[in-house]
């Protein structure tokens, strides 16, 4: 695992220095630009959209704690022929993402998945995810936002004929990872509660207990954003075009004038490479879109009280304050890639046939961009050869899940109190 440089540590940005501008208010920027305002900063919060209206939008809602290897890795390779070959399969490659693979993302992900890179990634990422419901908890104390994580868990269903292999499998790769997790045995009678459409299609399943999920990410990211704002935090609707240096502080450009900073801190999701490459920095992001479609709840709507994750379709389902959300799909896209429309017309399919949307219910969609780095950890860091200037992002799939240890680990950065760590590095693609 990386150590951090304690011999070129960055210059601490105290408290009463002046303004730091956070450029993204998704659930990432919001909840570092709550941690930082909560440690005495003056902070204006920038976007051009209301807080939460980009990826964070759209999620799966799962805190996914037993994520603990990044998906850089062999086995993730030896799986991409057969996803590509399968046109109904969770993994598609559009024209624009063609560039990008081709400009160094494909070289750097291959790079990441060598052994001794895939080892170190799940350090840092494990080291993340560590602490993450705790940080979660302690980030939402005084927001009105507790009651919306819940930590029950998740259930892994499948449906094949002969399921227990798998399930083995699947439980010892779990436990190798320190993972809490456990197979339901073959009694149908003594698994969990489920729908009885969904138990009539399962054929064996298990458990882990350490994840949660959140009952409204949109609502989650807003209720921050509120937070921020009642502790002295500004919110500011405008698309920053570019950063500069303007004396001791910051310019940040948008088509209505400037934004003077004193500091700078990027979480713009899969547009943090326009601010940051201009100034050198290699920022390998690609967008990797990702869908949804929810069944509103009502009296006859299937209940779940957990998220259920369907391993033989790939697909997710949440319950939510306004009903279940089904999610799904990997498209490595293009900044002009159109969403693929078939997408949510798959949800709705597999939602139908495990029985929880009833034929002719209504559903709503969406779709959304994850920004995926090639080595699948996010950029945490203070840049050295531009003082005050942070960056927090590249979350991949992981973005709600890590949204406060980030925060907590952007605050300690930025205020002096750790080092951050070269794995996350800024400029470690440059």
């Amino acid at each position: 695992m990386p150590v951090a440089d304690a011999s070129n540590p960055p210059m601490p940005f105290r408290p009463g220095s002046g303004t730091i501008a956070v450029v993204g208010a998704g659930v990432v920027g919001t909840a570092t630009a709550l941690a930082l305002v909560r440690d005495g900063h003056d902070v204006i919060l920038i976007d051009r959209d209301e807080p939460g209206l980009g990826c964070s939008y759209g999620n799966a809602g799962h805190i996914a704690t037993e994520q603990l290897s990044p998906l850089a890795s062999f086995a993730t390779l030896r799986r991409v022929p057969g996803l590509l070959l399968d046109s109904t399969g969770p993994l598609g490659i559009r024209k624009g993402a063609l560039p990008i693979l081709a400009r160094g993302w494909a070289r750097d992900f291959l790079a990441a998945c060598l052994p001794r890179a895939h080892a170190r990634g799940t350090a840092v990422l494990s080291g993340l995810i560590e602490t993450v419901v705790q940080d979660w908890r302690t980030l939402l104390v005084g927001t009105g936002a507790e009651g919306r994580l819940q930590t029950r868990g998740h259930h892994s269903v499948w449906e094949s004929a002969a399921p227990g292999a798998a399930i083995a499998a699947s439980v010892a790769a779990a436990q190798r990872l320190g993972v809490p997790a456990t197979n339901w045995g073959p009694n149908p009678g003594d698994w969990p509660d489920l729908p009885d459409a969904l138990r009539q299609r399962v054929t064996g399943g298990m458990t882990y207990t350490g994840t949660g999920h959140v009952n409204d990410p949109f609502g989650l990211t807003q209720d921050l954003a509120a937070a921020f704002v009642a502790r002295g935090g500004r919110i500011e609707k405008a698309d920053i075009q570019g950063l500069e240096r303007g004396g001791a502080g910051w310019r940040l450009r948008h088509a209505g004038g400037v934004i003077g900073a004193d500091a700078v801190l990027v979480a713009l999701g899969v547009d943090s490479g326009s601010l940051l490459e201009p100034l050198g920095y290699r920022v390998p992001m690609i967008a990797e879109r990702g869908y949804h479609v929810v069944v509103p709840g009502g009296a006859d709507a299937p209940i779940l009280d957990r998220p259920v994750v369907f391993e033989n379709r790939t697909v997710i389902v949440t319950p939510m304050a306004m009903g279940l959300r089904a999610t799904s799909f990997t498209d490595f896209s293009g900044p002009h890639d159109a969403p693929d429309p078939r997408r949510p017309a798959l949800l709705r399919h597999h939602l139908r046939e495990v029985g929880l949307m009833a034929p002719g219910a209504e559903s709503s969609e969406w779709t959304g961009c994850r920004p995926s780095l090639p080595d699948y950890l996010p950029m945490l860091d203070a840049s050295r050869r531009h003082p005050g200037l942070y960056a927090a992002c590249g979350h991949q799939h992981l973005g709600l899940t890590l949204a406060a240890v980030s925060a907590r680990r952007m605050a300690d950065i930025i205020a002096g109190r750790a080092l951050p760590d070269p794995a996350m590095a800024l400029d470690r693609f440059s």
